[in-house]
């Protein structure tokens, strides 16, 4: 129950998956028939994957490299001819693999896709403003979904709309899924030494810039400007909670889905901020933040994990002008619905190196919970409540629902009803508790493990109907403001009947309050992390 390092997604160590599991399937092929679109700065190539226009590595923004470095984006050059855009863009300079080339999660994430990994080459660079964009048509005025792609501040990708074909084609939505600035390159704020770098957060203002790209070019692509969702889970959903404080993005989307991310802790101050900065200078023997510019771009990253970092928005007074949800609701969207949930077990995926979780007896769940900072005098009523609503849980199921009730659940309630406070849009409450047979059982209803299947990605035969619930309320959502459909009403969370969608395999339900009695003890007991 310790906070979670979301700076890795734990790449290392995602080991083999069983052959037998993978489900069977068929991929088609790629059509030869290539697809031609406008954009303000020239014409670009994609391809037809059955239906699906698919264009990718679409550039939003110029170089981030050298001079630029550290700066707000630029908008891209434009150019003659017809760009490719068959390939995917690189995505920023990171550690390790995709989520979708690993062993273990690499089918999961991919739905089982035989071409997952041609579908993942990429490379890695600075500059790497760019985005992917699958729609059923050209033409039209369909509701335009943004993915925001996890990773914490630090790494990730926006490959997830590259594989999600069948959800564009059955939900007859535009998807656009963006890479940006991370990491030293995104969120190192060097304002308070230099003010020609006082706008600070360019990895923020990246994803403001893809946004304005969206309102001005998505016509094009068969989509409406007038209707933009973004959506992203973990990371993207940190990022979502902060573009909903930032001036520059107001006005560029109209509804949001922070899954699994409600940000809802301070933000890095520019004090603290400026003393990192000035930390990883001294690295260099450097003392002119334009000097750091001229570092090589794997020598700067490398250096920046080694010292372990800490990087995330920071409120200045230009870009983020206030803490994202601290003490309350950012004002400048008040009238954004959002859709706001997690996963019951979200901490099973960081704690795969600590084999001991997964064993736990009575008393190591009594240390456990003590070791997570939850007072002795409280650990036997906690415990009460817990087996009472959940009997079937052991030890181990216990410590992790509780882990995550104490961090996303809690957080995720607090972050609807700061937004309610306003009242001026709805909120809409889900939990997800799909137990996942990855690991024979062992990772549970994990981080993340249910974004694949809202994008219809499904490795397992039995998550086909859990899938198209959650993607057609995804996309009713993107469409209306409401994720409610006709096989599955989806009222609005109030804190008087606070309902919430639960999700799993069996059926999924509306309940008003669950574990009512749980969420009230553990407002006294908050974890205080993310997750």
């Amino acid at each position: 129950m310790k906070p979670i390092n979301r700076r890795s997604f734990l790449i290392t160590t995602l080991s083999s998956i069983p052959a037998a599991m993978l489900a069977s399937n068929g991929m088609l092929e790629l059509t030869s028939s290539d697809v031609e679109a406008e954009t303000i700065y020239g014409k670009v190539k994609g391809y037809d994957f059955d239906g699906v226009k698919i264009f990718r590595g679409l550039p939003y923004g110029d170089s981030t490299a050298g001079e630029a470095r550290f700066l707000p984006p630029k908008k891209p050059q434009s150019w003659a001819g017809v760009k490719d855009c068959t390939a995917n863009g690189s995505r920023c300079i990171q550690g390790g693999r995709s989520i979708f080339e690993t062993d273990r999660l690499g089918p999961y994430f991919s739905g089982g896709r035989s071409d997952r990994f041609e579908l993942s080459k990429q490379p890695s660079g600075e500059d790497c403003l760019n985005l992917n964009v699958l729609t059923p048509g050209l033409t039209g005025k369909r509701p335009v979904m943004v993915y925001i792609h996890g990773g914490g501040f630090q790494d990730g990708g926006g490959l997830l709309a590259v594989f999600s074909d069948r959800h564009v084609r059955e939900q007859d939505v535009v998807l656009v899924g963006i890479n940006h600035r991370l990491n030293v390159f995104g969120y190192t704020y060097f304002g308070g030494i230099d003010k020609k770098y006082e706008v600070g957060n360019p990895g923020q203002l990246d994803l403001v810039a893809a946004l304005e790209w969206i309102r001005d070019n998505i016509e094009n692509f068969g989509g409406d400007p007038d209707n933009v969702m973004i959506f992203g889970e973990s990371g993207g959903g940190a990022k979502i909670s902060t573009l909903l404080a930032m001036p520059a993005a107001k006005g560029l989307f109209h509804k949001a889905a922070i899954q699994s991310g409600s940000f809802v802790n301070k933000a890095t101050d520019i004090e603290s901020a400026t003393k990192t900065a000035r930390n990883l200078m001294s690295k260099f023997g450097i003392t002119q933040v334009d000097d750091l510019q001229k570092v090589p771009a794997k020598e700067l990253f490398q250096t920046t994990m080694q010292s372990r970092m800490r990087l995330g928005p920071v409120v200045e007074d230009h870009s983020l002008p206030r803490d994202p949800w601290y003490p309350d609701s950012p004002e400048i969207s008040a009238n954004i619905p959002l859709i706001i949930g997690n996963d019951k077990d979200e901490s099973t995926l960081f704690a795969l190196s600590n084999e001991s979780l997964f064993n736990l007896d009575e008393s190591g769940l009594r240390t456990e919970l003590l070791k997570a900072k939850i007072p002795e005098s409280k650990v036997d009523d906690l415990l009460k409540l817990y087996k009472r609503n959940h009997p079937g849980d052991n030890p181990s199921d216990l410590y992790f629902r509780i882990s995550t009730d104490r961090g996303a659940r809690y957080n995720a309630v607090k972050q609807a009803e700061m937004q309610l406070a306003r009242r001026k849009a709805e909120v809409f409450m889900y939990y997800c508790q799909y137990n996942t047979p990855l690991e024979d059982g062992k990772l549970r209803s994990f981080h993340t493990c249910d974004l694949p299947l809202t994008m219809r990605l499904t490795l397992f035969p039995e998550t086909e109907q859990l899938s198209r619930q959650l993607s057609s309320a995804w996309a009713a959502f993107a469409r209306n403001g409401n994720p409610g459909t006709k096989n599955l009403p989806w009222p609005s969370y109030t804190v008087k009947n606070r309902a919430t969608m639960i999700f799993d395999i069996d059926k999924s339900e509306v309940v008003n309050d669950p574990d009512k009695d749980i969420r009230k003890m553990l407002l006294e007991i908050p974890s205080h992390s993310l997750l």
